[in-house]
């Protein structure tokens, strides 16, 4: 909870002159915390989605080493884990934002927000785990060793990802 209550005051910190001065208009303040945080979710699912999306790179270079082996074939798979990974990073940009405006009839409110940013920040820990997997896939590729069991390894994981993240759904009901 530190460390989220450290990256909104990161965002706060890039404030201009003016905006800190409108702070102390009332009820202004609470506006522009919501409108902080509301960046800082975005700026947490896109790093998610970046950190995701830089394993396509991994899985080109599995299909490469596998080309040169002449065990190309064995390349179905892992184009079938690239279209599951590129739907991952989709539904991460896509979701739906931690924060309700102004004139919204559904307010969500800022414990729900805390509650989904510890959410998103809890599913980098899957994001890494997944990474880690293509990289084992990648090295398996390279060495000749069977890549099928770091394939289904990460695709299990990314399955698991994505029932994780459609639980966020939930957080952002039940307000």
């Amino acid at each position: 909870m530190s460390d989220l209550n450290s990256k909104l005051q990161t965002v706060k910190s890039k404030e201009n002159f003016l905006e800190k001065i409108a702070r102390f208009i009332p009820g202004y303040d609470g506006y522009v915390n919501r409108d902080n945080s509301r960046e800082l979710d975005t700026v947490l699912r896109n790093t998610l989605a970046s950190r995701l999306d830089s394993n396509h790179t991994k899985l080109k270079n599995t299909i490469l080493n596998l080309s040169k082996s002449g065990k190309l074939f064995e390349s179905n798979g892992i184009d079938k884990l690239d279209k599951k990974l590129q739907q991952c990073v989709a539904k991460f940009k896509a979701a739906s934002k931690g924060y309700s405006g102004a004139f919204d009839v559904v307010k969500v409110k800022e414990d729900k927000l805390n509650q989904l940013y510890e959410f998103d920040a809890n599913l980098l820990g899957s994001v890494e785990s997944i990474s880690a997997a293509c990289l084992e896939i990648e090295n398996n590729s390279k060495s000749g060793v069977d890549i099928n069991p770091a394939s289904d390894k990460v695709s299990v994981l990314l399955d698991e990802l994505v029932k994780q993240f459609d639980e966020r759904e939930n957080i952002l009901n039940a307000v």
